[in-house]
């Protein structure tokens, strides 16, 4: 006899626009229903994105520190835990590793899978050693790329047989291909928050080079942040004019995408970048910081361009080339959608962390002889 849903709790720091709330949503939205039950707990604010998860369905709660500070909080999530059934604890990113592995050891629950999306790490003593007690109560340690999956190896020295690499996808209907014309006004876009991290005033200084050369060029901005005062300022200091026009945050993205010639992420740290395998699929060419997850998406001289990070020179020669070559853009393009076809469909994705929750599950339930065992997928 097969038993009730597999309880799915997936712990994240909030819900607000971000890749890492991206990545939980398209987990839920694919999820199989038949098999799992996902719901959402917030360790600080729901954020702006609990309205799309309530839409589908998906519970979404909210243990936000009051009294207790930071032990009161995990007593509380671990008690949520409990109270809701937990079977999977599936963690995202530093402090909700932190919290969700030890409220979820609390609570006895079978599972318990970590995913780190970038590369974050605790870098004081205390947080490091904390963070390496977290990985040891994870029955599953995940990387959205190689280079995140190194971070366990290499800092957390997390055991080998825990971690695995479940790269992110995006929904390729969605993102329907659409060949690139060879004339008309150069356009790149960049979609992307504005952070540090995202290093936008980098893109604008070697989109001014890039202007000097080319007057015709355009470079649209998707996005907002903490930064957009200073990159609105740095548009004014070098002169970019109408050349520069900012989106702010939007919701689709796929009219911009259609009317660029390329995509260009100027990024210090990455992942696996939503924005980029979007772009991909739209079928354009990529120019990219060589970081992080990045050269394990982009093909170099294949689907786009790499360059350092923190290279303005280097970015705009790059930029430069994408828009100086038509013919050789135009087939990048076409590889770059073919490439995430071929890897990064968001399918795959959820089937494998579900696979993952499955043989995880039955395998504590055989040991303790006490829980009907779920089917896996095929």
């Amino acid at each position: 006899m097969v038993a009730s849903r597999v309880t799915v709790v997936h712990v994240v720091a909030s819900l607000d626009v971000g890749g890492l709330e991206r990545v939980v949503f398209d987990l839920v939205r694919h999820s199989d229903r038949t098999r799992f039950a996902p719901r959402v707990v917030c360790l600080e604010g729901v954020g702006a994105w609990s309205g799309r998860f309530a839409e589908l369905g998906i519970p979404v709660d909210c243990v936000a520190r009051s009294r207790g500070g930071t032990a009161g909080r995990i007593l509380r999530l671990a008690r949520h835990l409990h109270e809701v059934g937990a079977d999977v604890v599936h963690t995202h990113n530093v402090k909700p590793h932190l919290h969700g592995a030890l409220a979820a050891a609390l609570a006895r629950v079978p599972v318990i899978l970590s995913t780190k999306h970038g590369r974050n790490f605790p870098t004081r003593p205390l947080g490091r050693m904390a963070n390496r007690f977290a990985c040891r109560l994870c029955t599953n340690l995940v990387g959205v790329s190689a280079d995140c999956a190194a971070i366990w190896h290499d800092i957390e020295r997390a055991g080998r047989e825990k971690v695995s690499i479940v790269t992110n996808g995006v929904d390729l209907a969605a993102f329907p291909f659409s060949p690139r014309p060879l004339d008309g006004p150069p356009r790149a876009v960049s979609v992307a928050r504005l952070s540090s991290v995202k290093d936008p005033v980098t893109l604008l200084v070697a989109a001014r080079r890039v202007l000097d050369l080319e007057p015709g060029f355009r470079l649209d901005l998707v996005g907002d942040g903490p930064l957009r005062s200073e990159v609105e300022q740095s548009i004014v200091r070098l002169r970019l004019g109408d050349a520069v026009r900012m989106h702010g945050a939007i919701d689709d993205v796929r009219p911009v995408l259609s009317g660029a010639s390329f995509f260009v992420l100027a990024s210090t740290s990455e992942g696996i970048s939503l924005t980029l395998l979007e772009a991909m699929a739209a079928g354009l060419p990529v120019v990219a910081t060589r970081v992080g997850g990045s050269p394990e998406v982009v093909d170099q001289g294949v689907t786009g361009v790499l360059v350092p990070a923190r290279a303005p020179d280097a970015l705009a020669d790059a930029m430069l080339w994408m828009l100086r070559q038509p013919g050789p853009r135009e087939r990048m393009g076409r590889l770059a959608r073919r490439r995430v076809e071929a890897r990064f469909d968001v399918r795959r994705t959820v089937a494998a962390y579900e696979q993952m929750y499955l043989r995880a599950f039955n395998a504590r339930c055989l040991r303790a002889g006490s829980r009907a065992v779920r089917p896996e997928a095929a």
